[in-house]
């Protein structure tokens, strides 16, 4: 099937979660021929495996079908295609349960399974690490729970040319329902790289939802307010252009510079990896097109590798936090006794892992109690319940309340300190000919074949800049007063993105922000060791890093209170630099 006009496609959540609203609003205004919506992260495939772990029939996001049932009539009145990849751990489960609200609401619908990126019965330990080669996944030191592998689009398009109303997908890549429902409307082919490649950018930009309509955004305030945001839609013409605006009725805006900040979100370098082509991003431009609507052009597309990213989750053992609030004069002293006092009662333990960490700071003559308080987060794990159960966490913590620093109060949500599981995740790299790609509609099972032609890629490009700026008279101010920037995660991985407003300040940021630099930003938080990969934006004024190994083992198991890493940046902003003069003039962002 190949159609004229550009396909419309509408995304509907950017996390387990998120707006419960977005599905029906989207499906009653119109204004989409495709609805899509990532429900799967790291974070929550670990929750999944944990829930189905203790029973077979769960492991699916049911906020999803939740969502469905609300939207149904819409989706069927304005006949509207539907793709998640909501199946996370159990697509059958989540597919069975779909068929079943449609025979219940009346609906004749077809729903699809796209199926194989559950790869735990072919998990090999000599599985390669996907950033550490020299690593395999006996250096886990875990016995693997289960295995999921990131899986492409062709599934997705082989359901819809087969009538599939509704396609339930397990760990596909995120930007693949867009590539799909893309691939499918327009007839697109495996070889016609280039416009996967914009397809797979467009499904970068909306997959986030809100992100790209004002959220997470560091130039939030010229957009306030910011209430009840709208989510973005994708606008993909049969050549691949793509234009990025958003569902019209609610708060929000798409602008260049909160998408430029999605673009940089979560990518690992100049070149995005997909099972099913290879964006080259070195060229990509981003422009203004019009009131709520962007135009984004320079992708180039390249064969895809002949593997995929895999994710393997194990069982790792138990975890408790507790968390202490301290005021008043002499901080540093009562947050001293407290850790010393936590050293005794711990002086015995048989953690796995141990953090007691302080965040904020009080100003002097602070003008209420909630202004001059500091919190101190106790975080504990155990490979074994018992060794973190209550006479070993819970209780020690709570006798301390009567000998301890004065002014001593506790967050008193006592659940906190009981015991739960957790997993670690280990990203491995998976042969995409090993994984039987299938689809089930209709009692119909379809084999999908692996793509022909691919391509091997070694590590991303990493380099200073070639377009040193001459020094000229500067300020010391916060780096953000010019700069924005967007953090966020892929496992262990952090990776910021820096961007200006203007041309003729990115010679300048080009020279600023070297590895050097931004590991002198890091402060007190650097880790040495961790590698860091730098390249440049040039069309979008932007320079990106990536720190590997740098989330303490990844948002599963991590210690940190931002394991997600979402708010480096913001943090990196607010660090003094200096910053030209005449940029500063300008005004801040």
């Amino acid at each position: 099937m190949s159609r004229a006009r550009h396909v419309r496609i509408g995304n509907v959540s950017g996390a387990t979660g998120d707006a419960p609203t977005a599905m029906s609003r989207m499906a009653a205004s119109g204004q989409v021929d495709v609805i899509t919506g990532d429900w799967l992260s790291e974070m929550n495939i670990a929750w999944n495996a944990i829930a189905k772990s203790q029973d077979s029939s769960l492991g699916y996001e049911a906020g999803f079908l939740v969502q469905l049932e609300e939207s149904l009539d819409d989706i069927v009145k304005n006949e509207i295609k539907v793709i998640t990849n909501a199946g996370a751990l159990n697509t059958i489960g989540l597919t069975r349960k779909v068929e079943e609200l449609c025979r219940e609401k009346g609906r004749n619908l077809a729903v699809a399974a796209v199926l194989g990126d559950d790869i735990t019965s072919d998990i090999d330990l000599s599985l390669q690490h996907l950033d550490h080669p020299e690593w395999n996944l006996s250096k886990l030191g875990l016995a693997p729970y289960c295995g999921v592998a990131y899986i492409g689009s062709w599934g997705i398009v082989e359901a819809l040319n087969r009538g599939a109303d509704i396609v339930i997908c397990g760990r596909v890549t995120d930007a693949s329902p867009v590539i799909g429902a893309t691939a499918w409307w327009h007839g697109w082919e495996r070889k016609d790289h280039d416009q996967l490649a914009r397809a797979l950018v467009a499904g970068h930009l909306i997959e986030c939802g809100p992100y790209v309509t004002g959220a997470n955004f560091s130039g939030f305030k010229a957009l306030m307010p910011l209430v009840d945001l709208s989510f973005p839609i994708a606008e993909i013409a049969s050549d691949g252009a793509v234009a990025i605006t958003r569902c019209r009725g609610y708060g929000g805006a798409v602008t260049r510079e909160n998408t430029i900040a999605q673009l940089l979100y979560e990518i690992q370098g100049e070149l995005y990896l997909n099972s099913d082509v290879v964006a080259d991003l070195s060229n990509v431009a981003i422009s203004q097109a019009g009131p709520d609507r962007v135009d984004v052009s320079g992708i180039k597309g390249l064969p895809p590798p002949a593997t995929t990213k895999a994710m393997i989750a194990a069982k790792a053992g138990y975890e408790a936090q507790a968390i202490f609030y301290i005021n008043g004069l002499d901080i540093q002293a009562k947050v001293d006794m407290m850790k010393q006092q936590l050293a005794h009662v711990f002086r015995d333990h048989r953690f796995s892992k141990l953090s007691i960490e302080v965040s904020g700071s009080a100003p002097e003559n602070p003008q209420s109690q909630a202004e001059g308080t500091v919190s101190l987060r106790v975080f504990a794990q155990a490979r074994k319940i018992e060794d973190i159960a209550a006479n070993k966490f819970k209780i020690p913590i709570y006798a301390l309340r009567m000998q301890s620093y004065p002014g001593y109060h506790m967050n008193l949500d006592f659940r906190t300190m009981d015991p739960k599981p957790f997993m670690e995740i280990f990203p491995v790299v998976y042969p995409l000919s090993k994984i039987q790609h299938r689809v089930q509609i209709r009692d119909q099972v379809i084999d999908i074949p692996p793509n022909t032609v691919t391509a091997e890629y070694g590590k991303q490009r990493s380099y200073e800049t070639a377009h040193p700026a001459p020094p000229e008279p500067t300020t010391r101010l916060a780096l953000g007063t010019i700069v924005h920037a967007r953090s966020g995660d892929k496992a262990d991985n952090s990776n910021i993105g820096f961007f200006v407003r203007h041309a003729d300040e990115y010679p300048w940021l080009q020279s600023y922000m070297t590895i050097a630099r931004l590991q002198e930003l890091f402060g007190k938080d650097w880790k040495p060791g961790c590698r860091v990969e730098r390249c440049e934006f040039p069309h979008i004024f932007a320079v990106h890093f990536r720190v590997l190994d740098f989330l303490d083992g990844g948002i599963a198991s991590s210690s940190r209170i931002d394991g997600l890493g979402k708010g480096i940046g913001e943090y990196l902003r607010s660090r003094y630099a200096d910053l030209p003069i005449r940029f500063v003039q300008r005004g801040p962002i």
